[in-house]
């Protein structure tokens, strides 16, 4: 019997097994790394609207604690309104409020009920909401005038990684000698 030795030739090229695996290793790494690109893109848009949302908070907080500490009196304390009076003629005045979701603050040229403002401003940004702005009188008769408040912002988006609340509370005390 004689033996026959076969030689393969050299074939360049993939079988289809080679194929399948290469192209299915290199749809696991490219998912991999679209997955991980993803979550950075939306966890630095996530962080930037709480960033905004913070900062909304802060600059209402610090305004409100502001006034409060400069008035003179309180002419009156609502639960979502806060009246002060002013020694500062310019100011006399001075109104803390919720207009629909806007956080707003007016002065000057009113009553001492707080109507018939000259000036009126937004203390949130436009695209957050203040859902919540509460005001709570904590004066104790004969020693000190102290308001505590409470605001709640909200970002106003209908996508869910573009939505954050945060809910602040601080209090203020006036300063009587002036």
């Amino acid at each position: 019997m004689k033996t026959q030795t076969i030689h393969y030739k050299n074939k360049n090229g993939f079988t289809l097994i080679e194929l399948i695996l290469y192209i299915g290793l290199v749809g696991i790494i490219l998912s991999g790394i679209i997955f991980f690109t993803w979550n950075i893109i939306f966890g630095g848009t996530k962080s930037n609207i709480q960033l905004l949302v913070n900062q909304n908070i802060r600059f209402a907080s610090k305004r409100i604690s502001y006034e409060i500490r400069n008035a003179s009196n309180i002419n009156s304390v609502s639960s979502n309104d806060l009246c002060l009076a002013s020694s500062d003629l310019s100011r006399n005045p001075t109104r803390i409020y919720t207009s629909g979701s806007d956080l707003r603050i007016a002065w000057g040229g009113g009553s001492n009920d707080c109507t018939g403002m000259l000036n009126d401003e937004l203390l949130n940004n436009s695209g957050f909401v203040s859902s919540v702005l509460t005001f709570t009188d904590r004066s104790v008769i004969g020693s000190s005038q102290n308001i505590e408040f409470t605001i709640n912002i909200t970002s106003d988006s209908e996508r869910q990684e573009w939505q954050h609340s945060q809910v602040y509370t601080e209090s203020a005390e006036m300063r009587l000698d002036q």
